[in-house]
């Protein structure tokens, strides 16, 4: 195999959407740069929301999908073996390479412009001709749907669910911590560390920006939400989901690890097809993955009101969304217009073999 067709396979494979930008892969080529070795970093996502490593799983997943894409590209046929080693969970995926004819893929592009999008967008039309293309993006991965919502009061109903997990994390003291310790801060940060979030890529107002450095302190946001800080960010969330163009529920078949990876095949398709299309798209992913945890009452030390919250999103998102309560929801997200420039996140590209 061609060492810089690989080199640029990977390339895209690091591309991947993951937790907070968390990057939890470690990404090998052999010698004749014929096989590539996927293994996932427990360490590098000790949230809350990853419970028996599924947040991860579904970053696994994304990168897999970038790399059957870039293969197909540039000329590779990639196959594919889950998990090939039974004693050993981080050992995600085993791909294959051989050479083949290229075939052009829009997604291929897709790859590098694709990026989280948290500012208000502009609500427009969402045609049937994007509808569809949207819905047939995952019909290649077998046990994967995606269902859409642009009906404005549907969309409405909606948004009074989906704002719960922005609320919880300014609730929770953990999942508070977690989330401020992956922002960077400055430019230098941003350059040592090649992950988290710049404070740039979390749609913040000129006015927010301003107060949000005291956000870190928990002994702050404790005292705030007594006067409602915590709610106001709830409604934050709310008012953007409300306003949005289209809303949609990523589901999978099973809940165990393999079908989460296979989720996250499915939220890149989607995502990159968004893309094409001309849309942003923002993830609401915490809120799925706490519902996963109640599914297999692992909800511990949520309070009661808490977890009233997730039980109540539990039972409303299949309804509202018209999904199976057989199918594991892996991610919601909004989708709509937006003029405004993008910030994007860095990816660390120190591959193991290159």
């Amino acid at each position: 195999m061609n060492k810089e067709i690989t080199k640029n396979i990977l390339e895209a494979a690091v591309m991947a959407p993951s937790g907070d930008n968390v990057q939890p892969w470690d990404i090998r080529m052999s010698e004749n740069f014929r096989q590539i070795d996927l293994y996932n970093l427990p360490d590098k996502d000790n949230s809350y929301y990853n419970y028996q490593q599924a947040a991860s799983y579904i970053a696994h997943g994304a990168v897999i999908e970038n790399i059957l894409i870039a293969a197909g590209h540039l000329g590779c046929h990639a196959e594919y073996q889950l998990f090939p080693d039974a004693t050993d969970d981080t050992y995600v995926a085993s791909i294959t390479l051989s050479p083949a004819e290229a075939q052009a893929d829009p997604l291929y592009s897709a790859i590098f412009e694709r990026c989280t999008d948290r500012f208000q967008y502009k609500r427009t039309e969402v045609t049937n001709e994007v509808l569809e293309a949207l819905s047939n993006s995952v019909k290649n991965i077998d046990t994967a749907s995606v269902s859409l919502v642009n009906q404005k009061d549907k969309i409405n109903q909606l948004a009074n669910e989906l704002m719960v997990n922005d609320r919880i994390v300014f609730e929770r003291k953990d999942i508070h911590a977690f989330l401020f310790d992956k922002i960077r801060w400055n430019k230098k940060q941003i350059e040592e560390t090649k992950d988290g979030m710049p404070i740039g890529v979390l749609g913040l107002s000129f006015i927010e920006k301003m107060a949000f450095p005291l956000f870190r302190f928990w002994w702050y946001v404790k005292t705030a939400n007594v006067f409602g800080l915590s709610k106001i960010i709830g409604l934050k969330c709310w008012w953007s989901c409300r306003n949005t163009s289209l809303l949609g529920m990523i589901s999978i078949q099973g809940n165990d690890k393999v079908a989460f990876v296979q989720g996250g095949r499915a939220m890149q398709r989607v995502w990159l097809e968004t893309t094409v299309q001309g849309f942003a798209m923002q993830p609401i992913i915490g809120l799925t993955l706490l519902i996963n945890r109640l599914k297999q009452d692992k909800l511990d030390d949520f309070s009661e009101k808490h977890r009233q919250f997730v039980s109540r999103a539990a039972e409303s998102l299949p309804e509202l969304f018209g999904v199976s309560e057989q199918e594991t929801l892996t991610m919601g997200f909004r989708a709509g217009s937006v003029k405004k420039e993008r910030v994007r996140t860095q990816r660390r590209n120190d591959f193991k073999g290159l």
